[in-house]
């Protein structure tokens, strides 16, 4: 029971918390008003550009009737919180297993809005007959009430249109039922997102774009919480890993310059070869015999390999290796063609010997 009442304090007091950053944010567009009115200027031309319907066309449809205009109102100011706040709750106590994933796609999609909001402030469309004389919006909310902004109000900030977050929450709700009911009737809240968009533009308190900027947000932020989108990026992220480990070890080997890295790990010059680390060989004597290929003595190899690391080509007629064997050593035992140092040397030698006269 504590652990419960710990998990929900816990909860709540993350999504307060998250709520005072974003009005806090959204003040930061405070005295940017000119700037505002300016991008609102160019997002109503970006929208004529695309062909968008005409927000005063559609809202000029809406005006025949006053009642449809305050009830739209009242569905702008009484719907928005109050459901976002009931979908939550409802997650949290009825469908744990779920909340994680919708308070991830909440966080992401709201922090980008807020990034959005400080970026580019925009005026909504009922300041735009102030700057565009043409445009003829009307700010339903003060004619017809109820209005969501009071007079001597200075907590919200009416120059963060972009994006519209009643738009993108609705979208996130009706996400969220239809994911985790199973009935029929779940496709109806469909109709939550659809008709906030409709409210929001009839009341001239967002443009087309703030809601498809505000639904795009959270699309984004459902498709990167999903397990297919997990299990990728830490594909992606274990690919990238082996390829700059990789970048670095071939860095690494062609700053060392030593013989034997140009010999790829002969010995040359030591008199006893180095197991590499990429020879499977395990037997417990292995590790003080040579590297060359199991089955091929050491003066074949050196043949082949010595030309190379004079800056010649290197000798094609390397036997094949044989199979390993199939299980360790015996004890105490050296595999039938492992030379001593001694022996290496004496190779080297004849082969050095052996080119200087053919050369």
């Amino acid at each position: 029971m504590a652990a419960t009442t710990l998990f929900f304090a816990g909860q709540v007091l993350l999504l307060a918390a998250l709520y005072m950053i974003y009005r806090m944010g959204r003040q930061m567009a405070v005295g940017r008003e000119p700037e505002a009115l300016a991008n609102a200027r160019d997002v109503w031309s970006l929208e004529r550009l695309l062909d968008l319907p005409n927000e005063s066309a559609v809202q000029q449809l809406a005006l025949h009737s006053t009642e449809l205009l305050e009830l739209a109102n009242r569905f702008y100011v009484g719907v928005h919180f109050p459901a976002s706040i009931a979908f939550l709750l409802w997650v949290m106590i009825r469908h744990r297993d779920y909340w994680p994933r919708v308070r991830t796609v909440i966080l992401v999609s709201t922090g980008a809005a807020l990034m959005i909001h400080i970026l580019y402030p925009l005026a909504p469309p009922r300041f735009l007959p102030q700057e565009l004389p043409h445009v003829t919006l009307v700010d339903t909310g003060a004619v017809f009430g109820p209005s969501p902004y009071t007079a001597g109000d200075a907590v919200a900030n009416q120059y963060a249109a972009m994006p519209s977050l009643h738009v993108g929450w609705s979208i996130l709700v009706a996400w969220g039922v239809v994911s985790i009911l199973r009935s029929r009737a779940r496709w109806l809240i469909i109709a939550h997102p659809v008709i906030t968009t409709v409210v929001v533009v009839i009341t001239a308190n967002h443009y087309w774009l703030d809601g498809v900027i505000g639904g795009s947000l959270v699309a984004t932020a459902v498709q990167l919480t999903r397990l297919e989108a997990h299990a990728r990026m830490r594909l992606w992220t274990i690919a990238a890993g082996q390829r700059l480990w990789g970048r670095a070890s071939e860095a690494t080997a062609s700053l060392a310059g030593s013989p034997s890295g140009a010999l790829g790990g002969v010995g040359v010059g030591t008199g006893v070869g180095n197991t590499t680390d990429t020879d499977p060989r395990t037997g417990t004597d292995h590790g003080t015999g040579t590297d060359h290929p199991v089955g091929v003595p050491s003066s074949v190899v050196l043949t082949a390999v010595l030309p190379a690391a004079r800056g010649g080509p290197p000798r094609a007629d390397l036997p094949a290796q044989r199979p390993f064997p199939p299980g360790p050593l015996p004890s105490g035992g050296t595999e039938p063609e492992d030379r001593p140092p001694t022996a290496v040397r004496a190779d080297v030698a004849a082969v050095e010997s052996a080119d200087g006269e053919s050369g």
